[in-house]
């Protein structure tokens, strides 16, 4: 049970274009159960997916949690995306502010549409397609993004939204702080 480092910015390595897998191979399932075992001992934030890219890999697989456990997706594309977005979606008590474990600490909303279908290989080779809706459909965008060399930071700052740091009040309480951006 492998858990690797993460890369964080400023890593050059996390802007790199992700290559596509030839060949499912005992490689590519030790790369899975790697990324797997990373994400589960992550706690800030909580690991609910990782890319081969942030862990120094650039290949186009990652893995999301999806209720109690992580798939892996391989060579994974967007198929069919909704027209609307979170923002239109998502009443404003219930919209989210990502988080990265390659950008430890800050925060931001990711105006993403709400809903996308994706089209990937399995372990087994077996092509998949699902949709996917709200959060989960952040997710798979967010790691989809890192195999491009985009980080979801760029997304908040191209959107012109806010980033925030999580700090701790005076009385220890978590709390999200805005971060002034230059």
């Amino acid at each position: 049970m492998a858990i690797k480092k993460i890369l964080t910015v400023p890593n050059t390595k996390l802007r790199q274009q992700s290559k596509s897998i030839k060949k499912i191979d005992k490689k590519i399932e030790q790369l899975v159960n790697d990324l797997i075992n990373t994400a589960k001992a992550a706690k800030e934030p909580k690991g609910v997916g990782l890319s081969a890219i942030q862990i120094g890999k650039p290949l186009r697989i990652f893995v999301i949690k999806k209720g109690r456990k992580f798939v892996p997706f391989i060579n994974p594309k967007i198929i069919w995306q909704s027209k609307k977005m979170l923002s239109q979606v998502l009443e404003k008590e219930n919209v989210f502010l990502e988080g990265c474990l390659s950008v430890p600490g800050y925060y931001g909303f990711v105006d993403h549409p709400h809903a996308v279908k994706i089209k990937w290989q399995d372990l087994k080779g077996k092509t998949r397609q699902e949709k996917f809706e709200n959060k989960e459909a952040a997710y798979v965008q967010h790691e989809l993004d890192h195999l491009n060399g985009i980080i979801f930071v760029d997304r908040v700052l191209r959107q012109q939204g806010k980033i925030y740091k999580l700090k701790k009040d005076k009385e220890g309480k978590e709390i999200f702080v805005e971060v002034e951006i230059e």
